[in-house]
C-alpha cells in the first residue's frame, strides 16, 4: 500500500498556510500524493463518481500527469483497448474567462473520456530525471 498523508478537512487559508494550493474559499482536503502511480476516487452525495489518476513517466518517480475521468454521464465510446470508456462534457477556462475548449459543442463520438493534466516541472527543478 502506498504511503499517503491525508490531513483533516480545513479552510482554504489553512491549507495554503501549510503549503497546499488554494482554490476557492471552501473546505479543503489536503493530500500528499506518493511517488509512483496513484488514484483518488471521489463520489458525491447523489452517487456521481470521478477519479484522478496521478501517473508516473518513470517508475517510482513523482507523478508527471493526472488523468481525470467522470464515470456517470451514461455515454460511452470505444477506447484504445477495444473496451468502452465513459464520456463527459468539459470546458477549459482561460484568459478573461474565455472557454478555449468546450466539449458541449461536439458530437457524442468526439466527447472526451479522459482529461489529461500535464504537471510540468516543479518550481526550482531543472529536470524530472
Amino acid at each position: 500500500m502506498a504511503d499517503v498523508t491525508q490531513l483533516p478537512v480545513m479552510t482554504a487559508s489553512d491549507a495554503e498556510a501549510i503549503g497546499f494550493a488554494r482554490f476557492n474559499d471552501v473546505p479543503t482536503l489536503p493530500i500528499d500524493i506518493p511517488d509512483g502511480n496513484f488514484t483518488i476516487s471521489a463520489r458525491t452525495s447523489d452517487g456521481r463518481r470521478i477519479t484522478f489518476f496521478f501517473g508516473e513517466y518513470r517508475r517510482g518517480r513523482p507523478p508527471s500527469f493526472v488523468d481525470v475521468q467522470y464515470h456517470d454521464n451514461r455515454t460511452t465510446i470505444a477506447n484504445a483497448k477495444g473496451d468502452l470508456s465513459p464520456t463527459f462534457d468539459m470546458l477549459t477556462i482561460g484568459r478573461g474567462g474565455r472557454h478555449a475548449y468546450d466539449s458541449r459543442k461536439h458530437p457524442t463520438d468526439d466527447k472526451p473520456s479522459i482529461a489529461v493534466i500535464l504537471l510540468g516541472e516543479p518550481k526550482g527543478c531543472d529536470t524530472l530525471a
